[in-house]
């Protein structure tokens, strides 16, 4: 999966995949296609036009050629024909329809969008996060169900394993917007920093480098319900009018020293009211 996202505008074949695996590509298949309920090709195309949905609602200065290319289309024309199939409707229409909604289209029926005025611009600030070592917990099967059972596996590890020293923050990779990418398919990733000498590459727990990165920082408090809302600004009213695009890091929720005790409650599951920042990685327009 982490290939596949790396290199959406390549061509990726199965032998690749299987190459990169440690797998014949008869293997690689079956494996591939029991664990995520999706041939490697249908997973790929999948990523391909969530990903260039995501780039038609909030890119500004890209065209559908642009896109199409960018994420792996030989010809307008195929990317259009395939982009209607999945999606219902052609890049064009897509845009005009969820133009100011694209953090909430499979969430509800009706916009999600407030009416936010140019004050609350103020609550999102420019921050330089710096670059972590962490160990993570990874699950594949949508946000509800699998974000509790990945702090409880990554945590459960740190305290058995002896890794965990109170670190300053707990970080949360959520790597797919749910209002594109249906909810049991959403991936997402549990993280504690740790030291620089830690490194694991096999098994359920795995190490990770999260590069620094310059970052719009909107501090979120409040219910769950609520969360779809924090995003929906953030993408569809601040990001429109800040003269920035998204980086192509993974935008990152960071849980604050306060929830990280010698007792740590799992983020999203134990609290009321949730309170952590949204990272969202930027680049100038």
């Amino acid at each position: 999966m982490d290939y596949i996202s790396e290199h959406l505008s390549e061509e990726i074949s199965l032998e690749k995949l299987a190459a990169v695996a440690c797998f014949s590509p008869f293997h690689f298949h079956r494996v591939f296609s029991t664990i995520t309920g999706e041939t490697p090709r249908e997973f790929i195309e999948r990523v391909k036009l969530e990903k260039a949905a995501n780039l038609l609602c909030i890119v500004k200065n890209k065209t559908v050629e642009d896109i199409a290319f960018y994420c792996g289309f030989k010809s307008v024309s195929s990317f259009s024909r395939s982009f209607k199939k999945f999606h219902g409707v052609p890049p064009v229409k897509y845009l005009e329809k969820h133009k100011h909604d694209c953090h909430s289209m499979n969430i509800v029926s009706e916009l999600r969008l407030k009416n936010f005025d140019q004050a609350d611009l103020s609550l999102v600030s420019i921050q330089k996060t710096p670059a972590y070592n962490v160990i993570y917990a990874q699950s594949l099967e949508g946000y509800r169900t699998g974000i509790p059972k990945a702090w409880t596996r990554v945590l459960t590890y740190a305290r058995v394993h002896g890794l965990w020293r109170e670190p300053a923050c707990l970080i949360g990779l959520p790597y797919n917007n749910p209002g594109i990418t249906p909810y049991d398919k959403c991936r997402y990733r549990a993280c504690i920093p740790v030291e620089e000498g830690v490194e694991l590459s096999k098994g359920e727990i795995k190490t990770q480098k999260i590069e620094s990165a310059t970052c719009a920082v909107f501090h979120f408090k409040g219910k769950r319900e609520n969360i779809t809302d924090a995003y929906s600004f953030l993408y569809g009213f601040w990001l429109r009018q800040s003269g920035y695009i998204p980086d192509e890091k993974p935008l990152m929720e960071i849980y604050p020293r306060e929830i990280v005790t010698n007792s740590p409650k799992i983020p999203y599951t134990h609290q009321e009211i949730l309170e952590y920042d949204i990272g969202l990685p930027i680049n100038p327009l």
